[in-house]
């Protein structure tokens, strides 16, 4: 029985936490025990005066939750207890108890004979080692493997069981050998699933701060919260590895304690009846159940990052359910969403590019659910490396950057919209001009197609005129489009097969004229012809090489005789070349450049910035961006442009761009692949297949890459984090699937190969 009621204070603050709480919880971390066979209990009146029983913790638990919501737990055997005793008494107490599972107390000298005979038992899901059993003295300071020995890895990922690990050493989770061990074993054991108890041991709350990055990209590492009573080491776990990777754990019997452990400088320390006389202090000051304080932290945790109702109901529930096979998790949520887009959204998704047909029909995810750095997590949680296109090439610092993230969030916390202006704006243009001292004013908006717009709007304005002269692709409003109603077509081939420009007016026709790059007698003609109409010179400075010497010279040069203003399109290729833009570094000043994508790193920004006669037209033309000077955008493009100043920012992706250049280049030749890797900036690289099945072909190797957990296709837009590690995983995936691809090539079986839609229709390349 409960050996101390709840008091008025606690019953109070359970009523506060009732409407966050989930409708189903399973604990994740409980001790069971049976008095005879502890050696000790501090502190505690119901672990030393009763047996640890099931019963017994589902009675306090129902204290706490109500009887409705407790379904399950994870019980661990009580550490200060004779090894044969805790585990026989853990696994008789789970016989009646089919939605509940045990980890066994193991020991280095345990006999693996008796692990094999408790694993026979199906409630038997995983191991908890404990540093005490350690061969290493002092214990606490000992390494992992000191208690925890290889045999238990290796049993642990045969049968992909759980290692429910206790981490000591001072620094705990952020101890580099901790960390090391950690990664080392995690690798070579991907089956196996480690549990690292307490948030990583973060009850000094900075050490699972600083170093629970240190575990990134670790698909088996999963965390418990049991007995942590401060949000910040919660917080960080939920920030790195998202919802899916934290356990609830109400850490039973400690949780019967009243007190809280709370960072102490260096260290820790527990404020409970041992630590203080509390008749010196405040009657409001008087300790609560530890489980109520935890409940509090998770709870105040879940609000820093902003879990949803679905979230909360995974850390509580869901997530270990499906880790212990209680229940599964729903497949194929995104296959069943895009179903359903498709019916309610015309063309499914908001931008072609990212339609699953553009990859590999019927194997793409249509949907993510979390990213950070170059990971992608799909809403059936399978986590992939993206090294494909980086959010369309938008995340050049990597998806979720924390320096971005947190001008995000400060300007969130703050409000980010209001009948007034954003301060940033005004920080983010100075920005933009001392960056690029030739011009002098600043527009915002939120697109990279509107910004165009925008641009060519400011143009006509400015020079009285309407005519455009279009080199490449540069968005999908009228003024582009209607380039392929004139009189030169040779746009039509930019567009995909099917889509045409329809809803452009007629009366647009001839107002926007295209010409090729590094062509300039085409650009000549239509001055020559159009000179006195002509507005602007629109156009990427450069794409996947440089200009032939003097081409863009003469581009200015024929724009301003004609009297027309020279736009330069830095959407794509700004910031990725060079910090702030390809022209700097080509040494060609337009009259207006315009950026976007990378701007903002992923959130919606852009700008238009130009010498101040070009922007001139801006005060006579009505322009009322979509950007609605909110300041989300504006707070991330700041932040993101800072970051990018202070970092090289180009000469890291071009390495990484060229490390996988070689990768394709070397497939190629060893396997004899028809593949050519197109010559060009290696910020922005890509191959073709020259063969007459290219697009089949390319879909094949993005299905096999995909079937090796990476995001790729024919080009790749290298980002920030992209590191050696994951440039690493990337050669000896794509070189496994170039290999099935000269095998299918040789049987000529390629096509049975191809999964779903691509089968049978293929689909045209994306631009």
């Amino acid at each position: 029985m409960r050996r101390a009621k709840l008091t008025e204070v606690e019953k109070r603050i359970l009523a506060e936490l009732d409407d966050f709480l989930p409708d189903r919880i399973f604990d994740a971390h409980a001790h069971l025990w049976r008095v005879g066979d502890c050696r000790f209990f501090s502190g505690c009146e119901i672990a030393e005066a009763a047996d640890g029983t099931i019963d017994l913790w589902r009675e306090s638990q129902e204290a706490f939750f109500g009887p409705s919501r407790v379904d399950g737990g994870l019980f661990l055997g009580e550490p200060r207890s004779s090894l044969d005793g805790a585990n026989d008494f853990l696994v008789s107490q789970l016989r009646d108890a089919p939605r509940s599972r045990a980890a066994i107390l193991i020991a280095p000298d345990y006999p693996q004979a008796k692990v094999l005979e408790y694993l026979r038992h199906d409630s038997v899901a995983g191991f908890k080692p404990y540093h005490t059993w350690s061969l290493e003295k002092p214990t606490f300071s000992s390494s992992i493997q000191g208690f925890l020995p290889e045999w238990v890895w290796e049993l642990a990922a045969e049968r992909r069981l759980a290692i429910i690990l206790h981490l000591v050493r001072d620094k705990a989770l952020d101890d580099p050998d901790n960390q090391r061990e950690i990664r080392e074993h995690c690798e070579k054991y991907p089956d196996a699933v480690l549990i690292l108890a307490h948030a990583g041991r973060g009850f000094h709350a900075p050490n699972t701060v600083r170093g629970v990055s240190a575990l990134r990209g670790l698909d088996n590492v999963y965390f418990d919260s049991s007995a942590i009573c401060e949000p910040a080491a919660l917080a960080a776990v939920l920030e790195e590895f998202g919802p899916r990777r934290l356990l609830w754990g109400s850490d039973f019997w400690i949780s019967e304690m009243r007190g809280k452990a709370v960072t102490l400088g260096n260290g820790f320390i527990w404020l409970d009846e041992r630590a203080i006389d509390w008749r010196t202090v405040s009657q409001d000051c008087r300790p609560i159940f530890v489980e109520i304080e935890s409940l509090r932290a998770i709870r105040d945790a879940a609000k820093m990052v902003g879990l949803s109702r679905e979230d909360v109901r995974d850390v509580f529930y869901a997530n270990a359910a499906a880790l212990f096979g209680i229940e599964k998790r729903a497949g194929g949520q995104g296959a069943a969403l895009y179903e359903e887009a498709k019916k309610i959204i015309p063309g499914g998704t908001q931008l072609l590019s990212k339609r699953p047909e553009m990859q590999a029909p019927g194997s793409w995810p249509a949907y993510f659910r979390e990213a950070r750095g170059s990971e992608v997590w799909d809403l059936d949680g399978r986590r992939y490396y993206d090294l494909s296109g980086s959010g369309i090439g938008s995340c050049l610092l990597g998806y979720r950057d924390p320096d971005v993230t947190a001008a995000v969030k400060r300007r969130l916390g703050l409000g980010s919209m209001s009948q007034l202006n954003p301060p940033e704006e005004v920080d983010l243009a100075r920005l933009l001009i001392e960056i690029h001292p030739w011009a002098e004013r600043v527009r915002f908006a939120r697109t990279g197609g509107e910004a165009m717009s925008v641009a060519v709007r400011i143009a006509r304005a400015t020079t009285g005129r309407s005519v455009v002269a279009v080199c490449g692709y540069s968005g999908w409003h009228d003024w582009y489009l209607a380039a392929n109603l004139g009189e030169n077509d040779a746009l039509s081939g930019h567009l995909l097969p099917g889509l045409q420009p329809l809803g452009v007016p007629s009366e647009l026709r001839g107002t926007a004229l295209t010409f090729r790059y590094d062509r300039a007698q085409e650009l000549r003609a239509i001055a020559d012809r159009w000179g006195r109409s002509l507005a602007a010179v629109v156009m990427e400075p450069c794409r996947y090489h440089d200009p032939s010497p003097g081409f863009l010279e003469e581009v200015v040069r024929l724009a301003h005789e004609a009297g027309a203003l020279v736009v330069f399109d830095e959407i794509t290729i700004g910031w990725r070349l060079v910090c702030g833009g390809a022209h700097l570094r080509l040494g060609v000043t337009p009259d207006i450049a315009v950026f976007a994508k990378a701007l903002g790193n992923g959130h919606p920004m852009a700008a238009i910035i130009g010498r101040a006669a070009a922007m001139e037209g801006a005060h006579g033309s009505f322009i009322s961006s979509t950007y609605w000077t909110e300041g989300v955008g504006p707070a991330a493009a700041l932040a993101a442009v800072q970051k990018m100043r202070r970092i090289d920012v180009p000469r890291l992706v071009e390495r990484a761009g060229r490390r996988v250049m070689e990768v394709w280049r070397k497939a190629a030749e060893e396997h004899g692949l028809p593949l050519v890797v197109e010559d060009g900036y290696p910020c922005l690289a890509h191959f073709h297949f020259d063969h007459e099945a290219a697009n089949e072909l390319r879909t094949l190797y993005t299905q096999l890459m995909l079937e090796r957990g990476f995001l790729a296709g024919s080009q790749f837009y290298p980002a920030l984090t992209h590191t050696e590690e994951i440039l690493a995983k990337f050669e000896a995936a794509a070189t496994g699937a170039f290999s099935e691809i000269r095998a299918a090539l040789d049987k000529g079986d390629w096509k049975s190969r191809l999964k779903g839609p691509a089968a049978h229709t293929g689909f045209a390349r994306l631009l």
